[in-house]
């Protein structure tokens, strides 16, 4: 687990993105509902940013991605996960604040983390996490909650570069408000259940796998209300279905095709 201001930063570069896309529909008195399309796009975003580390859990680092993370007070680590042990069991809480974006920003959560092994070797871990993201600043204020429940195993614990399945379900909700402007404000919610997600250390790509999600919000592009199906296709790309209808998008850029 990877706990840093940069979270913030991805959660409002994604809440900018969708601003500054919709500036005239921001002066309409009712906001548009959202196509399908446009959501597929946002729904690729999030999962990709709740996988690598822009809502919390960063896989990327594989069976070592906790290792970065330890609990801090007045500057004294009261537990370090550099060297995680067999059977290991991390239970605790956590608050940071410091500065982000011209203004404060402050992490704090449960954090709940227990290292799996064959044979005496690491070979992979859960979490269980529960964090709430604040952000105040002269342009934005935002407030999101993310809830992780995952389980990660490694195909081959003696291989580092061995492929990792993931599996349970990642949840976020916030709300926003724009001090400046139009002085909008908007909420989103995504909830994910992952099922046998195949992640390739060696390739820094989810390669295979599924997953279902739920999705609603309003804002100044428009409301939404959806349901469907993510299936990972590697090189950074997804196909997300929709009201039956397919949609081919980039995980990292969010385009659709």
């Amino acid at each position: 687990m990877k706990i840093k201001l940069r979270s913030i930063v991805l959660v409002f570069a994604g809440t900018a993105i969708i601003y500054s896309g919709c500036k005239k529909a921001a002066k309409t008195t009712s906001d548009p509902q959202l196509a399908p399309q446009d959501v597929a796009g946002q729904v690729a975003l999030n999962i990709d940013q709740s996988l690598f580390g822009g809502l919390g859990v960063d896989i990327s680092g594989g069976l070592s991605s906790p290792t970065s993370f330890a609990v801090h007070t007045k500057g004294k680590v009261l537990q370090s996960l550099t060297n995680p042990d067999c059977s290991l069991v991390i239970d605790t809480t956590m608050t940071y604040t410091g500065v982000a974006n011209g203004g404060s920003a402050t992490i704090a959560g449960t954090f709940k983390f227990s290292f799996s092994c064959v044979n005496n070797v690491v070979s992979g871990f859960t979490t269980n996490d529960n964090i709430t993201i604040s952000l105040t600043s002269p342009t934005l204020n935002l407030n999101y909650k993310v809830a992780e429940n995952l389980t990660l195993l490694s195909a081959n614990p003696l291989n580092q570069n061995a492929n990792l399945s993931l599996n349970g379900s990642l949840n976020s909700n916030g709300s926003y408000q724009y001090n400046t402007g139009t002085k909008r404000s908007g909420t989103e919610v995504f909830d994910y259940t992952l099922t046998s997600v195949i992640f390739s250390p060696a390739a820094g790509d989810v390669v295979s796998g599924a997953a279902t999600f739920n999705t609603s919000g309003s804002g100044p592009k428009g409301v939404w209300n959806y349901q469907g199906t993510i299936t990972f296709l590697g090189n950074h790309m997804a196909t997300v279905t929709i009201n039956g209808k397919a949609y081919t998008v980039n995980l990292q850029t969010g385009a659709v095709s």
